[in-house]
């Protein structure tokens, strides 16, 4: 269902107006032209509610409103200074009933503004989705989330009737809290004169008998702990010892053979780069003979003929004393190679020596360390075994307990309060506590299983929107854009209407909702402010 036709006068800033839209609309001009206008006057007619206070034009007496859908529907609504509003509904196939409500379920209450919608703060946004939520319920529903039909009424919507619920149980359980302090201030007056912290249940069950059992028993473990300290004391000094002087010998032994590791290294090191040095002379023969050649040819081509000779001799003796220095650096490898050979033969030889001699060095500490336990019998065991005790806490123990037994018939006297009257109260406030938990929890319990009108739209348990999981303010403004059309496209009623404000800013969106207007079955109108124009209407074809 679209609107065919639209006819306004004197009403805000449009004098007369004459329109027959078509499936996607451009209204644009300049600020003030009217292009609000013409979307509240849409508003009006379907709704009855102004968004300004004045909306009849300077110097007129009524402004008039005319809609015509495609399917015969004509609305007239007359808005008037000195008189009564003028509604009239009327189909060319059907009669029209309760014309205002008829009007609302039209457009499902409200025409949806998408690009308003993304404007306003999210918690208007929040209430705004919240109101379009349907929740089931009945009295046996109360009944088992209370397990009673507590006071309230039940005319009202359910999220209403919890809070009313909330209320009362509330107003229990502060009387039953008042009567708790007061009980509460009873028994801090017996605490008072009892000693701090007492714990009846405690006392009673003190033994004065086994405490001084206790404190004798300590004092005799103490002595033969103190007999074995003694004689433990001068061994534990000798082991010390002993343990310091093996491990200073480990660490020069270490350090001996780190030491001995650095040389080889760095000999091995050394030769290796000799070889390399020499079997560089023995790469480069060729080049050099070459090289050689090359240089004796042009002195020979330079000299005369009778030098000939002269010159060939000199080539084979630098022939013959590059290939000797050839030899040479051969037998200098074969030298280096047997001396790293050697060098890596210690290396691998050193470790086993240096794990031996730290072996016997370990071995040495131990057999000292046998040796001076040997000597103390069997004191250390006594010292592992027997914890030294104070006396003076057990025998203060003793005396507090025959103290504190004097003071058990205030405490019982105290806990037959608690037990009588203060727990049964503090009980059922508990019991209200739960109840008002669950009065405050149900609403966003319930809104979880209403039927929500966009896929992908959810409210958590502090009663947020969630977008695919996204709180509502934290959707990117693309990601805001799509969301709002999407709940517009829900919201509408049987008059697919969507109206879009501020057209001109949303750059290379405008071909998307151009081309997705083209696949569903919307009426768009779509309001573009051009600076010093005047106000234009046209049906874009895309």
């Amino acid at each position: 269902m679209h609107i065919k036709k639209i006819e306004i006068k004197n009403w805000l800033g449009i004098k007369e107006l004459f329109f027959a839209p078509g499936k996607f609309n451009k209204v644009s001009g300049d600020s003030g032209s009217g292009k609000t206008s013409l979307v509240e006057a849409l508003e009006k007619v379907f709704t009855n509610k102004n968004r300004r206070t004045e909306v009849v034009r300077h110097d007129q007496e009524e402004a008039e409103l005319f809609v015509e859908l495609d399917d015969g529907l004509q609305t007239l609504r007359k808005v008037r200074t000195e008189k009564a509003d003028y509604l009239k509904v009327k189909h060319e196939s059907m009669a029209v009933n309760s014309t205002e409500a008829f009007l609302r379920r039209l457009i499902n209450g409200d025409i949806f503004r998408p690009i308003e919608f993304v404007q306003k703060t999210a918690k208007e946004q929040t209430e705004i989705i919240l109101n379009m939520l349907q929740i089931e319920w009945s009295v046996d529903d109360i009944k088992a989330w209370f397990g009673e039909v507590p006071e309230a009424d039940y005319q009202l919507h359910i999220l209403q009737i919890l809070k009313q619920i909330e209320t009362v149980y509330y107003a229990e359980r502060e009387s039953i809290n008042r009567e708790i302090n007061l009980l509460r201030a009873n028994i801090e007056g017996i605490k008072r004169d009892l000693p701090a912290n007492y714990n009846g249940v405690e006392w009673k069950e003190v033994n004065l008998q086994e405490l001084y059992k206790k404190l004798s028993n300590a004092e005799e473990s103490n002595k033969r702990l103190q007999e074995a300290q003694a004689l433990i004391e001068g061994l534990s000094i000798r082991i010390k010892d002993i343990q310091q002087r093996s491990a200073n010998a480990s660490m020069e032994k270490k350090l001996d053979y780190q030491r001995q590791r650095d040389s080889f290294n760095d000999t091995i090191k050394r030769l290796e780069e000799n070889m390399q040095q020499e079997q560089a002379k023995i790469d480069d023969v060729d080049r050099r003979i070459l090289e050689t050649n090359s240089r004796l040819d042009n002195e020979l081509e330079q000299a005369i003929e009778r030098l000939k000779l002269q010159y060939q001799a000199k080539k084979q003796t630098a022939r013959e004393d590059i290939h000797q220095e050839v030899e040479q650096s051969r037998v200098f490898i074969a030298e280096y190679k047997e001396q790293v050979a050697e060098k890596k033969s210690s290396l691998m030889n050193i470790d086993e020596h240096e794990r031996k001699d730290l072996e016997k060095i370990a071995d040495h500490e131990t057999n000292l360390i046998a040796s001076e336990n040997e000597k103390s019998g069997n004191a250390q065991q006594v010292i592992d075994t027997i914890v030294w005790a104070d006396p003076e806490p057990l025998k203060q123990a003793a005396d507090e307990a025959a103290s504190m037994k004097e003071y058990l018939r205030e405490w019982e006297r105290m806990n037959d309060i608690i037990r009588e009257k203060l727990t049964p109260k503090e009980e059922r406030s508990a019991e209200l506590t739960s109840k008002i938990k669950t009065a405050r929890e149900l609403p966003m319990e319930l809104l979880k299983t209403a039927s929500l009108p966009v896929e992908g739209l959810s409210v958590d348990e502090q009663g947020r929107i969630r977008i695919d999981g996204t709180l509502i303010d934290g959707l990117s403004e693309g990601e805001a854009l799509g969301f709002a059309f999407k709940l517009a496209k829900a919201q509408a009623g049987p008059l697919k209407v969507i109206c879009v404000d501020g057209w001109q800013n949303l750059g290379s969106r405008q071909r998307e909702i151009i081309e997705t207007s083209k696949q569903d079955d919307y009426q768009y109108f779509v309001l573009e402010t051009v600076d010093g124009q005047d106000l234009n209407l046209e049906v874009v074809e895309g």
